[in-house]
């Protein structure tokens, strides 16, 4: 089956992402500004990776507008954020917000561990963090998890959890997708 990646990225993290997934499916992986929705339709793998930003996954609107004709093909959104990928129930909730119901079942939701890349960040994506670190420092402190402690030690500081093996799950999904 013909496959394509398609990411939009801020911070590098979604296009690191998509970079492996492409070198190990042996597809391409473009950005989304750089590739037309028709030529889209020749793919029967369609694999979106985009970060997370106040809950919407970035660049994805533009895939959503055209969901109609894209849903016959097979479409995988990955969705990366800072939130451990053990917490399904958020990640679930930001899959429902965006993505329209009629088109939910259509898409395969995966959740990849982004970077916390300060160094990079814009200032208005830095005043954004302030909010996750609020709320994180409100929890009781015997109630926190490892990774709410880890996220208030090293708060505006580079933290990197990219890895090339948290993509497995989608590789085994695509070949899975591949063998019917």
């Amino acid at each position: 089956m013909k496959t394509i990646v398609v990411y939009k990225s801020k911070y590098g993290t979604s296009k690191q992402y998509a970079l492996w997934l492409s070198e190990a499916l042996n597809c391409k992986a473009e950005p989304i500004n750089s590739i037309r929705i028709d030529t889209l339709l020749s793919y029967n793998v369609i694999i979106y990776v985009g970060g997370l930003y106040a809950g919407r996954v970035s660049g994805f609107k533009k895939i959503e507008k055209h969901l109609n004709i894209l849903k016959k093909n097979t479409l995988i959104l990955c969705m990366v954020g800072m939130t451990s990928p053990a917490e399904q129930d958020k990640y679930q909730q930001i899959f429902m917000n965006n993505v329209p119901v009629q088109y939910r079942s259509a898409i395969k939701p995966f959740v990849l561990r982004g970077d916390q890349l300060f160094s990079k960040m814009s200032i208005i994506h830095r005043l954004m963090m302030n909010m996750p670190k609020s709320m994180t420092e409100k929890i009781p402190v015997e109630q926190r998890t490892a990774d709410d402690k880890h996220f208030l030690e090293h708060f505006g500081e580079d933290i990197y959890y990219s890895k090339q093996e948290n993509i497995n799950d989608i590789i085994a999904y695509v070949g899975k997708i591949n063998t019917k």
